[in-house]
């Protein structure tokens, strides 16, 4: 191996370490949020709740 393909390497590895803790991080955050803002995420519905109706007499 050549110095430059080293450092290629060392480059690639270097980004895919800040890409994976950048991730990371995320995660650990989204964890954190409300649980309101959650149940507004893909794939997640948001159940109606009924509606009180007051009879008046």
């Amino acid at each position: 191996m050549t110095s430059d393909t080293i450092e290629i390497w060392a480059g690639i590895l270097g980004l895919a370490y800040l890409a994976a803790a950048g991730l990371y991080l995320e995660v650990l955050s989204a964890g954190k949020r409300n649980d309101a803002s959650v149940d507004y995420g893909l794939g997640r519905h948001v159940r109606p709740h009924p509606v009180k109706v007051r009879h008046s007499r």
